[in-house]
C-alpha cells in the first residue's frame, strides 16, 4: 500500500470526519488522488460518506469484518493492529502460520469469513461456515515452552468475557472449549514452534459458531454445538466479537507478561465447568478416569484417580459426573 492509502486508512479506521483537503496538504497530492484512493475503497466494499463541507467518514456496517471496519472497533495497541481478511481461506492456522516463518511481527491477525479446511485439535475436522467468527492470531512470547499450556487459560477467559458482553454465560471446558449450557459455541488451538527452551512463535486459532444456524453444521456435530443466533435469537456484530475478544486478550496477556499467571488460573477455574466433575479423559493412547480437582502452575489439569493425583496437559475430555448433577 502507499504511504498516501496507508494515511488514509489509518485516518478513516478512526471513526472520525476525514477532511480531503486537510489530507491532500498533509501528504503532498492532490485533492483528487485523495478522491480516487477513497473510491477504490469504496470499490472494495466499503461504505464512506462524504460530508459536504467536511470531509469523508467510514460507516461501518453491522457485522462487518472488513479491515478498516474492524480497526474501527478495537481499543487494542498491538492485537489486530494489523489484519489479513480473505474471503475464503484453507485454514487461517496455515496461512498464519507461514506469516510467522516469514518474519511477521506478533499481533498479526488473520480473518477468513469461511474455511475450507478449518482444524481442531488432534487435527480433527472444525466446520467454519459463512456466518461464524473464523481468526487466527500471532504470538510471539518470551516465555518458556513448559509455560505455553497457559495461554490456552488465557484465550478461554477472554472469549468468555467477551461474550458475557452479549448476554451469554459461557462456561469453560477443559482444554480448550467454550460451552455455554451444555452445548460447544467456541473452540481454541494453538500451535508453537520453537526450541525447547523457548518459543518462536505461537499460533491462536479461535473459532465461534456466530451467525449461522446449528443446521448449518454436519449432522454429527449438532447435538454438542451451538450457535450464538440460535441462542439470542438474532445476529451480532462480528467485528464487535472479535474487538472485545482481542482487547480481553491482550490486556490477560500483558497481565501474565507482567505479573504472572496466578490470577488468570483463579478466574479460569471459577469460570470452569470442569474442575469439581467426575472425567473421563482420553490422552496419549491411555484412559484416565477421576475427578478433576485443580488446575495446575503449569496449565495441567490435575485429576484425582483410583491410584491418586494425576496430570494431564491434553487429551480428548468427556464427563461421567458433572458438576451439580
Amino acid at each position: 500500500m502507499t504511504s498516501t492509502g496507508a494515511l488514509i486508512e489509518e485516518r478513516l479506521s478512526s471513526g472520525s470526519i476525514v477532511s480531503g483537503r486537510l489530507l491532500a496538504s498533509e501528504l503532498g497530492v492532490s485533492r483528487t488522488a485523495v478522491f480516487k484512493h477513497i473510491a477504490r475503497l469504496r470499490r472494495d466494499g466499503y461504505s464512506i460518506g462524504s460530508l459536504h463541507g467536511q470531509g469523508y467518514r467510514l460507516e461501518p456496517r453491522f457485522d462487518g469484518l472488513l479491515p478498516l471496519e474492524i480497526r474501527n472497533r478495537l481499543t487494542t495497541r498491538t492485537f489486530g493492529r494489523a489484519i489479513e481478511m480473505l474471503e475464503s481461506a484453507e485454514s487461517t492456522q496455515i496461512l498464519l502460520r507461514r506469516r510467522a516463518e516469514e518474519g511477521a511481527p506478533e499481533g498479526l491477525v488473520v480473518v477468513a469469513l469461511e474455511q475450507r479446511a478449518g482444524r481442531g485439535r488432534g487435527g480433527r475436522a472444525w466446520h467454519s461456515p459463512r456466518g461464524g467468527l473464523w481468526f487466527s492470531l500471532l504470538l510471539r512470547p518470551k516465555i518458556p515452552m513448559r509455560e505455553l499450556y497457559m495461554l490456552t487459560l488465557i484465550f478461554g477467559i477472554a472469549v468468555t468475557r467477551a461474550l458475557k458482553q452479549w448476554g451469554l454465560e459461557p462456561r469453560l471446558k477443559w482444554p480448550n472449549d467454550i460451552l455455554v449450557g451444555e452445548m460447544k459455541v467456541c473452540g481454541i488451538l494453538l500451535e508453537t514452534s520453537g526450541e525447547p527452551d523457548r518459543a518462536e512463535f505461537v499460533v491462536v486459532g479461535i473459532g465461534v459458531n456466530a451467525n449461522f444456524p446449528a443446521a448449518c453444521l454436519p449432522e454429527e456435530a449438532r447435538p454438542t454445538s451451538a450457535t450464538i443466533l440460535d441462542l439470542l435469537g438474532e445476529k451480532i456484530d462480528r467485528a464487535a466479537l472479535l474487538g472485545a475478544i482481542l482487547s480481553e486478550s491482550e490486556a490477560l496477556y500483558g497481565q501474565a507478561s507482567s505479573g504472572g499467571f496466578g490470577p488468570i488460573v483463579r478466574e479460569w477455574k471459577a469460570t470452569s465447568c470442569t474442575i469439581g466433575s467426575e472425567v473421563v479423559i482420553s490422552s496419549l493412547g491411555r484412559e484416565i478416569r477421576g475427578l478433576a480437582v485443580d488446575i495446575g502452575t503449569d496449565g495441567a489439569l490435575v485429576v484425582q484417580t483410583s491410584n491418586g493425583l494425576e496430570r494431564v496437559y491434553s487429551g480428548n475430555l468427556s464427563y461421567s459426573k458433572r458438576k451439580g448433577a
